[in-house]
C-alpha cells in the first residue's frame, strides 16, 4: 500500500509539473510505475490523475517481470469518449508494447486514465513488477503496405492485415512484379493455427458450412475484418510486428494469442521468424499446422519439390503440373530423414518462387480458379503450407524460421542448401 501511495503521489508531481503553458506533450514516462513483489491474484488497478493540458499518445510501452502470464487493461480518453484495451503479457517476456486500435486511424488519446493488471488465469498467484512505464506517440507509416529492399528484392506487409507479408518482387526479373498473392485477409503469407474445436462458453464459427475451429489468422477474419496491428518496427533491411489475430470462421472476434513476424531481407532472399504465443485457456489437441500458409499468383502454375531419400544431392525433383483445389486433398508427404522440405511454384520456364520451412513432414498444395493470372488481386491463386503436427501450450512461445527466394529451380535450391547448411 506505502508503495501505491507514492506512486500516486509522483503521478501527481509529474502531471503538475507540465504547467498551463504546454498545451500537448508527445511523451508521458511514469518511472514510478513498479509493484515488485506485488501478489495481483486479485487484480491491481492504479488510477492516474488528470494533467493539465492535452496529452497525446497511440501507444504504451513498459518493462516487466511476472511470475504468471497477466492481463494489462489500458483506460483513457480519446475525443468524447472513453475506451479500455487489454494486452496479455506472457510470463516468458519482459518487454511490452501496444498501439492503440485507433494507431493506423491517425487518431491519439487524450489521457490514460486508469492501468489494471490481473492474472489471466483468475485467482492464480501473481508476482508482477512493472517499470519505465511510458505513452507516447509512434509515428504512423504513410501507406498500409511497408516496404524493405535491396538491390535484387522487395518485400512488403500489411499493416492492416496483422503485418502478413503480402509483397514480394525479384527485381532483376520484373516480368510478373509482385509474385504473392494478396486478394483478401486469407491470402497473405501468414501464420495460422489450428486450436480446440469445443471451448466452454465459446461459439464456434462456420466456414464451408463446417463448424470450424478456433483458428487465429494473421490478416484477418473471413468477413474482411483484419487483425488488431500491436507493435511495429523498421530499418532498412528487418521489419517486426506484433498482432493480435482474429478468429478466421468468427465475425470481428479477437483471439487470446498473439503473433509476432520478423522480416529480414538479404541478397539471396527473405528470412523470417515467426512466433506465436496463446493464452487460451482451453487445451490444445497435436494438430497439423500450416508453417506458413503461403500463396502465389496464378501464372506460377507448376508445383516443384523433393520427395525422394537422398537429400541435397541434385536428386531428380518432382513436378505437379495440374493440381486442382487443395480443399480435401491428401497432403505430399515427405519421407522419412528427408530434410530437403522446400518447395517452389513456377511457370513454363521453371522459374518462379521458392519456401523453404526446414523439419516439415509434408507439404499441402494446389491451385485455385487457376487461370494463369500475373495478377496478385486476382481470385486465382496457387497455395501451399509446410506441415508440422504440434501443439500451442498456454503461455509457451512457439517459434520457426522459413526462408523465401526466386529463381529457376536450380537456383532456388542452390538458395536452400546454402540456407539448411547455415542452420
Amino acid at each position: 500500500m506505502n508503495k501505491l501511495l507514492s506512486f500516486l503521489f509522483s503521478i501527481l508531481m509529474l502531471f503538475g509539473a507540465f504547467g498551463r503553458e504546454i498545451e500537448v506533450k508527445n511523451q508521458i514516462e511514469i518511472s514510478q510505475l513498479t509493484f515488485s513483489d506485488a501478489d495481483i491474484a486479485n487484480g491491481l488497478t492504479v488510477s492516474v490523475p488528470p494533467a493539465d493540458g492535452a496529452v497525446r499518445f497511440n501507444r504504451v510501452s513498459f518493462s516487466y517481470t511476472a511470475s504468471a502470464a497477466v492481463r494489462a487493461v489500458f483506460q483513457y480518453r480519446q475525443g468524447f469518449g472513453e475506451y479500455s484495451e487489454e494486452l496479455l503479457l506472457s510470463s516468458k517476456e519482459n518487454k511490452a508494447s501496444m498501439l492503440l486500435d485507433c494507431y493506423l486511424k491517425r487518431i491519439t488519446a487524450s489521457r490514460l486514465i486508469s492501468v489494471s493488471f490481473e492474472p489471466v488465469k483468475k485467482g492464480e498467484n501473481c508476482v508482477l513488477s512493472v517499470s519505465g512505464f511510458t505513452c507516447d506517440i509512434q509515428s504512423v507509416p504513410l501507406r498500409d503496405t511497408i516496404y524493405i529492399e535491396n538491390e535484387r528484392y522487395k518485400a512488403g506487409v500489411s499493416l492492416k492485415w496483422g503485418g502478413g507479408l503480402c509483397f514480394f518482387e525479384d527485381k532483376q526479373e520484373s516480368r510478373y512484379g509482385n509474385l504473392l498473392n494478396n486478394h483478401d485477409t486469407g491470402r497473405l503469407v501468414q501464420q495460422s493455427y489450428y486450436g480446440p474445436s469445443v471451448i466452454d462458453g465459446y461459439e464456434n464459427g462456420i466456414y464451408e458450412n463446417t463448424v470450424w475451429p478456433y483458428n487465429p489468422v494473421q490478416g484477418g477474419d473471413q468477413y474482411g475484418n483484419t487483425s488488431k496491428l500491436v507493435a511495429i518496427e523498421k530499418s532498412s533491411d528487418e521489419i517486426r510486428v506484433v498482432c493480435r489475430p482474429l478468429d478466421w470462421a468468427m465475425n470481428n472476434k479477437l483471439t487470446e494469442t498473439y503473433y509476432t513476424s520478423v522480416y529480414k531481407l538479404t541478397e539471396k532472399g527473405l528470412t523470417v521468424k515467426n512466433t506465436a504465443v496463446d493464452f487460451l485457456q482451453t487445451e490444445w489437441n497435436d494438430n497439423t499446422h500450416e508453417l506458413p500458409a503461403f500463396y502465389t499468383i496464378s501464372v506460377l502454375g507448376s508445383f516443384w519439390f523433393y520427395d525422394g531419400d537422398k537429400p541435397w544431392t541434385d536428386d531428380e525433383l518432382r513436378r505437379e503440373d495440374n493440381l486442382g483445389f487443395w480443399s480435401g486433398k491428401p497432403s505430399f508427404a515427405l519421407k522419412d530423414g528427408n530434410s530437403e522440405t522446400w518447395c517452389a511454384w513456377t511457370d513454363d520456364s521453371c522459374y518462379g518462387i521458392g519456401l523453404f520451412t526446414p523439419e516439415v513432414t509434408s507439404l499441402l498444395a494446389g491451385r485455385y480458379q487457376y487461370d494463369g493470372s500475373s495478377d496478385p488481386g486476382a481470385n486465382s491463386t496457387n497455395y501451399v503450407a509446410p506441415l508440422r503436427r504440434f501443439r500451442l501450450d498456454f503461455d509457451e512461445p512457439y517459434s520457426y524460421n522459413f526462408y523465401i527466394t526466386t529463381g529457376k529451380t536450380a537456383e532456388i535450391r542452390e538458395t536452400f542448401r546454402d540456407c539448411n547448411a547455415a542452420g
